[in-house]
C-alpha cells in the first residue's frame, strides 16, 4: 500500500533590478520546508553581485521581506496539511 512519507518543497527568489532594458538579479533568496516538521524553517539569503546589492540595499531588504512573507503562507498550508492529516484540525 502506497503512503506519503514526506513532502519538501523548496521556494527560491531574487532581488531583481533592472538597468536600462536589462534586468539584474543582485540577490537570492532560497527556503526548504519539510512536512515532517513544517515549523522549522531556515531562509538563505545571499547577494549575487555585491556592488549592485550595496547600491540597492534597500530594495533587497523589502525583495527580502516580501519573500519572507510568501513562505509563511507556504509554511502556514503545510502546517494546516499537517493537522488535517493527523486529525488536529
Amino acid at each position: 500500500m502506497y503512503a506519503l512519507t514526506e513532502k519538501v518543497v523548496t521556494v527560491r527568489g531574487v532581488s531583481r533590478i533592472m538597468e536600462g532594458d536589462a534586468p539584474i538579479d543582485v540577490a537570492m533568496f532560497e527556503t526548504v520546508i519539510n512536512s515532517v516538521n513544517p515549523y522549522n524553517v531556515s531562509i538563505s539569503s545571499y547577494a549575487t553581485d555585491n556592488e549592485r546589492y550595496k547600491a540597492n540595499i534597500d530594495q533587497c531588504r523589502q525583495d527580502e521581506e516580501a519573500f519572507r512573507t510568501m513562505v509563511q503562507q507556504v509554511q502556514d498550508e503545510m502546517i494546516q496539511a499537517v493537522d488535517v492529516a493527523q486529525g488536529q484540525e
